[in-house]
C-alpha cells in the first residue's frame, strides 16, 4: 500500500497489524473482551484507509465479494426489524451483528499486510495451547470456571480453532508437528471439558470432512499416516472409554425420547427440540420477511407453555427464519456457502490450497454450529467467522 507517509512507515503498520492478528486467536476464548478490541482498531485503520487512499472495498476486486456477502447479511437482518416494528424496534440489539456491517473495513486493513500463514498456524496453536492449560487447572479444581465466555460458543471456537491449526500438518517440519500435537491434545481436552454436545458433533463431522479433504498428501506421508492415526486412536480411545461422554450421549438419547413420548421432564435436549417445532410453527405466521431480529423468541412463545428463557432458538437456521424469514434463510445460507464453494474450487489451486483448505473448513465449521448453538449470533464467535473470512476470501479472489 502506498499510503503510508515516512511518519508512520509502511514496515511499522504491518508489524503492529500482524501482531494484532496474531494475538486474536490466542486471546479470543481466553480474554473476553479482546477479539472485540482488535477488530475494533481493524475497523479504525481500515477507515483511515479508506479515506486517505480513496479506495472503496465495496469496488475492489478482491474484496468485493466479502463486502457485499457481510453487510448484505446485516442489511437483512436491519430490514426484518424495519419491517416487523417501524422505527420503534430495538436497534441496539444490532449490535452484536455489527461485525457484519464493518467487515469490510476490516477486510481493507487486513488486505494491506502480507502475513505468513505460518505464523498465523502457529497464533491458533498458541491458543489452543492456553485454552488447553486453564482446562487442565479447571479439572484439578483450582478453577470454577473454564471459560469466560458462553460453553457452547468457547466449544465452537475451540474446534474451528482445532482445525484451522492442522491444514499445513503435513509440510510440517518435525518441531512443528510436536507444537500442533501438543496444541491438538490440549484444546482436544479443553472441547471435551465443555461438554457441549453441539461442539463435539460439529468436530465429528469437520473430522470427516478434514480426512476427506486431505487424503491425497496423507497416503503420500509415511511418518504423517503414524502420527494422524496414532492421535486418531488417543481420541476414539478416550472417547469409548469416558464416562462424561457417555452420560451426555445417553442423556440426549433418553431426552428425546421423553420429548417424543410427550413426557413433561423438561432437558436441554427437549427444551430445543420444543423451540424448534413451535419455531416452525411461528414462522407460518409471517414467512416471507419474519417476525424481526430478536423477536423470535416472543413469536415463538406464542406457541408453547414452556418457558422460552433464552434470546434465541438454539438452532441458527430456525432463528433467521422466524427472525427474518425465507428472506432471512437464504441471507444466512449465502453467507455459509458461497464463500464454501469459491473455496472448495480453489482447493485444486497449489498456490491457493492451504488457504482454501481453511476456508472449507471454517465455512463447515460454522454450518454445524447452527445446528445446536448460534453460528452467527454471539460477538465472539461473529468476531472469529469476520476476522478469518475477512483474511482467506481476499486470498482467493486475487486471481479472479
Amino acid at each position: 500500500s502506498k499510503f503510508m507517509t515516512a511518519n508512520y512507515p509502511e514496515r511499522e503498520y504491518s508489524n503492529f497489524m500482524i501482531a494484532l492478528l496474531l494475538a486474536f486467536p490466542v486471546l479470543i476464548n481466553s480474554v473476553k473482551i479482546f477479539g472485540n478490541l482488535i477488530l475494533f482498531i481493524f475497523v479504525i485503520l481500515g477507515v483511515y484507509i479508506s479515506i486517505s487512499e480513496k479506495k472503496n472495498p465495496f469496488q475492489m476486486p478482491e474484496l468485493k465479494l466479502f463486502s457485499w456477502l457481510m453487510v448484505g447479511y446485516f442489511g437483512v437482518m436491519l430490514f426484518s426489524m424495519l419491517v416487523a416494528d417501524g422505527l420503534n424496534a430495538e436497534f441496539y440489539h444490532l449490535g452484536r451483528k455489527l461485525h457484519f456491517l464493518l467487515a469490510p473495513f476490516i477486510a481493507l486493513a487486513l488486505f494491506q499486510i502480507d502475513l505468513p500463514l505460518k505464523r498465523l498456524l502457529l497464533s491458533l496453536k498458541f491458543g489452543l495451547i492456553i485454552i488447553g492449560i486453564i482446562a487442565l487447572v479447571y479439572s484439578l479444581g483450582f478453577t470454577e470456571k473454564i471459560s469466560m465466555i458462553n460453553i457452547n460458543i468457547f466449544g465452537d471456537i475451540t474446534v474451528a480453532m482445532l482445525f484451522l491449526s492442522i491444514v499445513q500438518v503435513f509440510k510440517e517440519t518435525p518441531k512443528e508437528r510436536i507444537i500442533t500435537f501438543i496444541a491438538v491434545l490440549l484444546g482436544g481436552y479443553a472441547l471435551f471439558l465443555s461438554s457441549s454436545r453441539g461442539s463435539w458433533v460439529s468436530f465429528i463431522i469437520l473430522s470427516i470432512i478434514y480426512i476427506g479433504l486431505i487424503y491425497k498428501p496423507f497416503l503420500q506421508s509415511g511418518k504423517s499416516k503414524l502420527s494422524l492415526v496414532l492421535l486418531l486412536a488417543i481420541f476414539l480411545g478416550f472417547i469409548s472409554t469416558n464416562s462424561k461422554i457417555q452420560a451426555r450421549v445417553s442423556q440426549t438419547i433418553t431426552a428425546v425420547q421423553n420429548w417424543d413420548s410427550e413426557s413433561k421432564t423438561i432437558t436441554s435436549a427437549g427444551e430445543r427440540l420444543n423451540m424448534w417445532v413451535t419455531g416452525l410453527k411461528a414462522t407460518q405466521d409471517s414467512p416471507w420477511l419474519g417476525h424481526g431480529y430478536r423477536n423470535a423468541n416472543d413469536a415463538t412463545q406464542k406457541y408453547t407453555a414452556q418457558d422460552i428463557g433464552y434470546t434465541h432458538l438454539h438452532n441458527e437456521y430456525i432463528t433467521s427464519l422466524v427472525s427474518a424469514g425465507v428472506i432471512g434463510l437464504l441471507a444466512l445460507l449465502t453467507l455459509l456457502f458461497t464463500p464454501m464453494v469459491i473455496f472448495y474450487k480453489q482447493l485444486n489451486n497449489n498456490k491457493n490450497y492451504h488457504y482454501a483448505l481453511m476456508g472449507v473448513l471454517l465455512c463447515v465449521g460454522y454450518t454445524t454450529f447452527g445446528f445446536t448453538h448460534i453460528a452467527l449470533g454471539e460477538e465472539h464467535i461473529n468476531a472469529f467467522y469476520v476476522l478469518f473470512m475477512g483474511f482467506l476470501l481476499p486470498k482467493m479472489m486475487r486471481g479472479h
